[in-house]
């Protein structure tokens, strides 16, 4: 049975009440891996718990894919709401979890954090190890933000399945994955960028690109 690749690192999004994309998740590892629970979860609620899970994740053997799900700004994310935790402390947690290159992509699962500017900071680093990262430069509904991410990691979740099943010289690589996932995603839904900015990047030939010029 294949491995599914994906990590969950979620906040809380309410102080009353409170959404969760597991369910998303659940169902693409049901669909893909038979299992509702395939894919890793976990919550923070700080800088010190982000530093610990992503630790966790970035040494587990299986963890390709990092799913980042919390609110955000342009340079900041916000697991409580209101002491946002910025660009460099979150770099700085994935340098530190990710020494042995095991996460290839990281997946912003916030409002106007997926922008260049934050996705250079990222990948220009190259102690990163990051591939690709992707998300959102505008603000985004909750619902339909929720849609499209489940549309991406459903196509992503199909290719890895995919890609296990060939011969190692014959697999494709997680960035052209990540490439292909986003590809079929926009066709579907032709607004992901126009309406929510959604985009993703990657750093070649000593310079960042992305799938739409900004």
């Amino acid at each position: 049975m294949s491995v599914c690749p994906f990590s969950v690192v979620e906040s809380r999004w309410w102080s009353s009440g409170n959404h969760s994309v597991r369910g998303l998740f659940e169902a693409v590892a049901a669909i893909h891996y038979d299992n509702p629970s395939a894919f890793a979860y976990d919550m923070f609620a700080d800088r010190s718990s982000l530093r610990t899970v992503l630790g966790m994740r970035g040494g587990d053997g299986r963890t390709e894919v990092i799913y980042l799900a919390s609110h955000g700004d342009e340079s900041h994310i916000y697991p409580n709401g209101s002491d946002g935790i910025g660009r460099a402390e979150v770099r700085s947690a994935i340098v530190a979890a990710n020494a042995g290159g095991q996460i290839k992509g990281l997946f912003l699962g916030t409002c106007l954090t997926g922008n260049t500017e934050m996705a250079r900071f990222f990948l220009e680093r190259s102690e990163t190890c990051l591939d690709w990262v992707a998300g959102y430069g505008r603000s985004v509904d909750w619902v339909d933000g929720s849609a499209i991410d489940m549309i991406f990691f459903s196509k992503l979740a199909q290719l890895y399945v995919a890609n296990e099943r060939k011969r190692k010289a014959k697999r494709d690589s997680p960035r052209g994955m990540a490439h292909a996932a986003a590809t079929a995603l926009v066709k579907l839904v032709q607004g992901a960028h126009s309406a929510y900015g959604f985009n993703i990047y990657f750093h070649e030939n000593n310079r960042l690109t992305s799938m739409f010029s900004e």
